[in-house]
Order: structure tokens, then C-alpha cells, then sequence
């Protein structure tokens, strides 16, 4: 067969499909051929059904066997690297497992292509392209920090399983347009925190709230505590002037009747207990002011699928919505390449995704949300900015 067994991959990832069965049924589109340390020793029809059992594979139709070897490694391929296994057509090629006892068959793809598969699975592909993106780096993540040492299957001989175990995947079948874009606009992204790769965890909801699931919470502050915090008396406004690049509310104006101030708002949450200094949104209810805020990270619980989705309807951007599920109070979340994939331009299509800088790119320089005015050059008119005006991006 004039074809080599793998595909081309950056970052080979294996998916355990059938594991410890007494047989594993294959089959290819074009064809292939099994492959015994790369060389080919039998012959794949398109179309036909091969059981493999310990020791030797077999072609159903005609009942043709011939046998594997215990202690090679053996490869089921075809040209255009499309297998069938576990009632599934997937991309890539198939790794046999053959035990005296029991065969695992092991899909073998890169990870980008894994991916192809997973998204959709995952999440509705009629989702809004924003939360696609983020559930895309989010899968990302969590399959690059779970592959090899970092692998709970490793002693299996695989990285993965196709299940809520680990992530759900589903092969050629599920692969839509919109997630193969979302895909391929983030190809090679993923979460970092402090330079190590950080697992993307995420859920379909996450807690019992409209909020929780957003990841924002809203704390009600008495118009005296804020004279009595601030120094102000009468306090008839209170606005985010700034934020930092990971979305802190760094000025915050608090204007009186008779005159104001900007604060630190960094220290302003810190006295006020806020959970982080993310301040949202800041409103008047009655002798109230209401701060909404970015809660301070989900922990394990990481993305709320349902909540990107919703955010994403909102306005906001990918990078936005993962810094709001995954930053934690350290501030260091952000997003970079796996290794080989900074200087990976000329990969990337043109029509689907501008190509990468040749330096790493840091997704957290800029505001989260740009409420408020940005700081203008002296003599600069300032001119106001604001996307979002009340809390309708946050409330149901």
C-alpha cells in the first residue's frame, strides 16, 4: 500500500474507543490496509466489516483472516485517514491494542482534528459563534493538560475517552461548519495561568442562578457606607473610569453635590468585600448603589456552557468569556499557544482566521468590557464610550 499508516500531526492524541473487548469491528472508506510496524501486511476493502479478536483479524463477508502479532504495534489506516470503530465513523487512524485476552482500538489523530469532533458534541453547533470559540479553547485545554503523564488512561495506552469522563466526542458525524470555524479561528489556543496550561474545565450550568451561571455576582452597598468608605457626602454617581487588561476596575469616579473624586478601585472592592475588583456594572436603587461583578472564577467547575452562550448573545467576545469563567484572583489567566503554533501563520486559512503574530499573542491586554471612557491625550476631546448601558447583558 503506497500510503503511510498516520496522518500528519503537531500534537498526536489518542481516544480510547473500545477498550478491553473481545473484539473490536473496523472498517475504512477507501482502501486501506493493517499495518504491522509500518509495514502493511493485509488489505482493507471500502466498505467491509473486519472483526478483530485477539490474535488475528478477520473479514466478515468472506471470513479471510490472518493473524497479528501480541507485541507489535499494529495500525488499521487509509489513504484519506477516515475509520470506522465503536459504530462511528472518526478521522485519523486506529491503534490496536492486542492482548491474549482482549483488544482496545485507540483513534489516532492530531488534536486540532480531535477537536473538529468535539465541539459539536459538546455544544449545539447553532450556537452563537462567540461560545463555540470559547468552548473550543476551553476543549482544547483541557485535552492538551490530559494528554501523556497528565492522562488518568495512560497505564490504558490512550490520552482519552469519548465520554463525559472526560469530554464527549463523536467523530465525522457531528462535525458542523460553524464549529469547524470556531475551530480553526482558535487553532492552537489555550487557557494559561502563571506559564502551565490550565484544564478547561466546564459544565452545562454552573450553579442554581441566572448569576452563578454567568459567573457575576451583584452586591448591595448602603449609600452611608459609601460616604463613610469614600469621604463623600451625597453621593449622586458612582462609574467605572478604567479598567485593566484583565478586567479590574482600576478609577472608579464617585461624584457628590458638591464636588467628587476618583478612587482606586482595586481598593474600593477590597474594602467593600467584594469577591474580585471585576465591578461590571454600578447602578442606583433607591439609597442603594448595586456593583455587578465578576465572581472569582469557577474552580473546577470552570465554563458555564449555557452562560457563554448567553454572554455570547450579549456582545461578548470569546476571549472575554473565558476570562470571566476561568480568572482567578491572581490575575494571570490568559490566553497563549501550544508549542509549535506561534510561528504557525502560514497554517492557519486566510478566509477563516487572520494569521497568528509571530510573537505570542497575550489575549488579556484590554478591558473586558468597555463601559467607560478610555484616558484621551491632553488637549483631546474626550469621547464618550459605552456598549453596555444597564445590566441586560446580565439579567435573564
Amino acid at each position: 500500500m503506497a500510503f503511510h499508516p498516520y496522518p500528519m500531526m503537531m500534537h498526536p492524541i489518542r481516544i480510547g474507543l473500545t477498550v478491553r473487548s473481545p473484539v473490536a469491528r473496523v472498517a475504512v472508506w477507501q482502501q486501506g490496509a493493517v499495518f504491522v510496524d509500518g509495514r502493511p501486511i493485509f488489505v482493507l476493502k471500502p466498505g467491509l466489516v473486519y472483526a478483530i479478536t485477539p490474535g488475528k483479524i478477520t473479514e466478515l463477508a468472506t471470513g479471510t483472516a490472518v493473524a497479528i502479532p501480541y507485541d507489535r504495534r499494529t495500525v488499521v489506516s487509509a489513504p484519506d485517514f477516515r475509520v470506522w470503530t465503536a459504530n462511528r465513523w472518526y478521522r485519523g487512524c486506529l491503534e490496536i491494542i492486542n492482548m491474549p485476552s482482549y483488544v482496545t482500538a485507540v483513534n489516532l489523530l492530531d488534536l486540532e482534528e480531535y477537536l473538529l469532533g468535539v465541539v459539536p458534541s459538546e455544544m449545539p453547533s447553532s450556537w452563537h459563534l462567540e461560545a463555540l470559540k470559547s468552548q473550543a479553547v476551553a476543549a482544547r485545554s483541557y485535552a492538551f493538560a490530559h494528554m501523556g503523564p497528565g492522562s488518568k488512561w495512560k497505564s490504558e495506552g490512550f490520552d482519552l475517552v469519548p465520554d463525559v469522563r472526560d469530554q464527549a466526542y463523536k467523530g465525522l458525524a457531528a462535525e458542523a461548519q460553524s464549529t469547524f470555524v470556531a475551530v480553526h479561528a482558535t487553532r492552537g489556543l489555550v487557557l494559561k495561568n502563571s506559564g502551565q496550561v490550565k484544564p478547561g474545565f466546564y459544565r452545562a450550568t454552573v450553579g442554581d442562578s441566572e448569576y452563578e451561571n454567568l459567573n457575576i455576582r451583584k452586591s448591595v452597598v448602603s449609600q452611608s457606607t459609601m460616604e463613610k468608605i469614600t469621604g463623600i457626602k451625597d453621593i449622586v454617581g458612582v462609574t467605572v473610569r478604567q479598567w485593566d487588561g484583565t478586567g479590574n476596575a482600576v478609577r472608579v469616579a464617585v461624584m457628590g453635590t458638591k464636588g467628587g473624586r476618583e478612587v482606586d478601585g482595586i481598593a474600593l472592592a477590597k474594602m467593600l468585600n467584594f469577591s474580585t475588583p471585576g465591578i461590571l456594572d454600578v447602578h442606583e436603587e433607591g439609597n442603594n448603589w448595586v456593583f455587578t461583578c465578576r465572581g472569582p472564577g469557577n474552580g473546577s467547575r470552570g465554563l458555564s456552557q449555557h452562560g457563554a452562550n448567553k454572554l455570547a448573545k450579549g456582545g461578548w467576545r470569546f476571549d472575554q468569556i473565558l476570562q470571566q469563567y476561568y480568572q482567578d484572583s491572581d490575575g494571570k489567566l490568559q490566553l497563549d499557544f501550544m508549542p509549535g503554533y506561534h510561528a504557525m501563520s502560514a497554517a492557519r486559512p486566510a478566509h477563516i482566521h487572520k494569521p497568528a503574530p509571530k510573537k505570542t499573542v497575550n489575549y488579556t491586554k484590554g478591558p473586558l468590557i468597555e463601559t467607560a471612557p478610555q484616558p484621551q491625550q491632553q488637549g483631546e476631546k474626550e469621547k464618550e464610550k459605552e456598549t453596555v448601558k444597564d445590566d441586560t447583558n446580565f439579567t435573564p
